[in-house]
């Protein structure tokens, strides 16, 4: 954002005072905390990469998954360490309903939640491991997801909710503040959240303790995303930080994030990050495969 000093002073100074209007609690000042840094990346940062200082990823950072080694049943060590976390933060509103998307029905007459559900119990049975679940819920889909996971016995899965920030209007840089509806304000901030949150609830330094350091991560609809041991093996033998799994792009999904080198760091970029003139390139599935 181009915005002079004093123009950025005056918008901190406002958005304290929207801070102090609300109801003190814990979480707001932990969310507080998460959202006056990202409002500083959205005021002093540009929201574009610079487009020549990108390189396609170096080879030796690309894993082929059929090239990995099966995994050993006898690495109970490794399914000891594992952790499964499912986003479950969106509403089904593109389905027309206004519930948490994880509650809609999809097949036989299971939900998305139920098929997370079955899914971790069918690998836990399969290789006698007691990997937990983790929902990432938000504000909008706390309640609903709390009550069906009582109502259903689904006694072993855990949630913890991440954070809830300030929508911004596009035309002052402040928080929207409605009177009749007050949550249509807020909105849960991205993923990266997940590990801000976790620890805010507990829940990482519990896990950490444990010795449960391999986390995997999907969207609760995306019914396909499951844990890979190869890719877990892997992982716990070569000391790997973080490893993402990629398809190749087609023509139904040339709006998809992509990996890339940029600066010597891996970088994820996503479509709002690309600078309008090179729109084109990053749709292309010549530049980008």
């Amino acid at each position: 954002m181009q915005n002079s000093e004093e123009e950025k002073s005056l918008l901190y100074q406002k958005l304290s005072e929207f801070f102090e209007r609300q109801t003190k609690s814990e979480r707001l000042t932990f969310d507080r905390e998460i959202f006056t840094s990202l409002y500083k990346q959205f005021l002093e940062e540009c929201p574009y990469i610079d487009w020549n200082s990108w390189k396609h990823i170096p080879k030796e950072v690309q894993r082929n998954l059929e090239d990995l080694p099966e995994f050993d049943e006898n690495r109970k060590d490794i399914l000891n360490r594992l952790i499964v976390v499912k986003l479950n933060g969106g509403l089904g509103t593109t389905m027309g309903l206004n519930k948490a998307k994880s509650l809609i029905e999809v097949k036989d007459g299971l939900t998305f939640l139920d098929i997370a559900v079955k899914q971790i119990q069918a690998f836990n049975e399969k290789h006698c491991s007691k990997v937990p679940l983790y929902l990432m819920n938000s504000f909008y889909t706390e309640q609903d997801t709390a009550s069906v996971l009582k109502n259903k016995g689904y006694n072993e899965v855990m949630a913890f909710e991440q954070s809830k920030c300030p929508r911004i209007d596009a035309s002052t840089l402040l928080p929207v503040e409605f009177e009749n509806k007050v949550m249509d304000g807020w909105y849960p901030p991205g993923h990266s959240n997940i590990f801000k949150s976790m620890q805010f609830s507990g829940d990482l330094d519990k896990l950490i303790e444990e010795g449960r350091d391999i986390m995997f991560v999907s969207n609760i609809d995306n019914t396909c995303a499951t844990l890979n041991l190869k890719i877990a093996q892997m992982m716990a033998d070569e000391n790997v930080e973080y490893a993402m799994e990629c398809t190749k792009k087609t023509e139904n999904d040339i709006k998809g994030g992509t990996l890339i080198d940029i600066n010597g760091q891996l970088m994820h970029l996503e479509i709002p990050q690309v600078p309008p003139n090179h729109l084109d390139d990053f749709c292309s599935t010549r530049v980008f495969s």
